[in-house]
């Protein structure tokens, strides 16, 4: 009602307004009958216009009394729908994006003398984790090596089948590490284990994973056997192996242990790397089986690791040398660690001591005795200081061994 009363003042307030514009000038002077009639006949015209207007407000206040809560209804529910609604689907919806940047500067001798100090941008490292579907994972690892020639290569690219959450079996197939070792450290160097035994090829995983207990079986590309060439892609898929390990942790301690096998050693990176550049074969004549054993454990601001691996078998003088047979390489690396707290920063001081068999063809120091303090100076943030001693291999068993030495200072961001 009151909007009724109001909007027809405005009409009768509008006419009002309109009739006096047009009788001023008239009643300003002594009317003619001519100009009384056409003064008339506006007064008329604007009578029927206002009878017009006033019709029309009273047929829109007719609806408006149905309309409102029509009109608000919908209102409400437009709002409620667009607060609801989500634009698209955005990258970050199923894709985590996580990596490290990794500077060093680093200053030794070498095993042949020679000195050098230098910084190094040593590993810029993205990882994108992609997850559609419950069910179903993606992993792609781009790497970048400052000692490899400045380059980025595509590290990992893979697919995971499964949900051990709900269902402990899984599948993963692409380019990946086998589960051949552990390979967990304290230290900046990877350790001679790792240097020996790491394979990363293209193959597939089955595995179970359940109470602790991880078992998995693979097959992927390895190096070829008994061909004639020195040209081979290790596009045949002639590698397999097994691999069984245990985990239990609590607060304050806990406790890891792992057996695995390959059927190939010679498939890690660096034998292949030097059965294929340095000695310049394509293939092997037989394939040499190896074998990694690991275990760790922490109670409470201790740590320690051990880790074996081995070539189960020699190669040939032409593949591998050493002294005037073929080798049968193997690696140990043990270490002790012990984290504190210093100046509210997480700190971790580790010593270890490694050592490597019949290894001197690929490059590996005979021993090597190894520190490390690290502190997490910020969320992400780390400040690292190594320092280690490698003695090498002699041909001669009584002759004094050649040793090197390296400090690292390395700051690493993970993000």
């Amino acid at each position: 009602p009151m909007t009724k009363t109001l909007n027809r003042s405005l009409a009768l307030a509008a006419t009002t307004a309109c009739l006096l514009a047009y009788t001023a000038p008239v009643l300003a002077a002594s009317p003619s009958k001519a100009e009384l009639e056409q003064l008339k006949q506006q007064v008329q015209l604007l009578m029927q216009q206002n009878q017009q207007l006033n019709q029309r407000i009273t047929d829109m206040e007719k609806n408006a009394q149905v309309a409102p809560p029509a009109k608000a209804a919908i209102e409400e529910e437009v709002t409620r729908q667009l607060g609801e609604k989500k634009p698209g689907p955005q990258i970050n919806d199923f894709v985590s994006l996580s990596g490290s940047i990794e500077g060093d500067y680093k200053l030794g001798k070498d095993k042949v003398g020679d000195s050098s100090s230098e910084f190094v941008l040593d590993t810029v490292e993205l990882i994108m984790d992609i997850k559609v579907v419950d069910w179903a994972t993606g992993k792609i690892v781009i790497d970048y090596d400052g000692d490899d020639d400045d380059r980025f290569y595509l590290d990992e690219a893979n697919i995971t089948l499964g949900k051990t959450e709900e269902y402990p079996f899984f599948l993963t197939a692409g380019k990946l590490y086998v589960p051949f070792g552990d390979f967990s450290t304290n230290m900046i160097q990877d350790p001679l284990t790792q240097t020996l035994g790491e394979i990363n090829p293209k193959g597939v995983i089955i595995g179970y994973e359940g109470n602790g207990i991880t078992a998995t079986v693979f097959s992927y590309n390895g190096m070829n056997e008994n061909e004639d060439t020195s040209d081979s892609d290790n596009d045949t898929i002639n590698g397999f192996g097994a691999s069984l390990a245990y985990s239990y942790e609590e607060e304050d301690k806990g406790f890891t242990a792992g057996i695995a096998w390959a059927n190939n050693i010679a498939d890690s990176t660096t034998i292949t790397e030097y059965v294929e550049d340095t000695a310049g074969l394509g293939s092997i004549s037989d394939q040499v089986g190896g074998i990694n054993l690991n275990i760790g454990g922490k109670y409470q601001a201790f740590s320690a690791i051990a880790e074996y691996t081995a070539a189960l078998d020699s190669f040939t003088f032409a593949e591998v040398p050493y002294g005037a047979e073929g080798a049968e390489p193997k690696a140990l690396n043990t270490e002790l660690a012990y984290t504190t707290s210093i100046a509210n920063k997480e700190t971790v001081f580790a010593i270890g001591y490694q050592k490597s068999w019949e290894a001197y063809a690929l490059d590996l120091p005979e021993e090597r005795y190894i520190t490390t303090a690290s502190m997490n100076i910020f969320d992400g943030t780390t400040v690292m200081l190594e320092y280690f001693i490698d003695e090498f291999y002699n041909e001669d068993p009584d002759a004094t061994k050649d040793s090197g030495y390296g400090f690292t200072t390395r700051l690493k961001y993970e993000f």
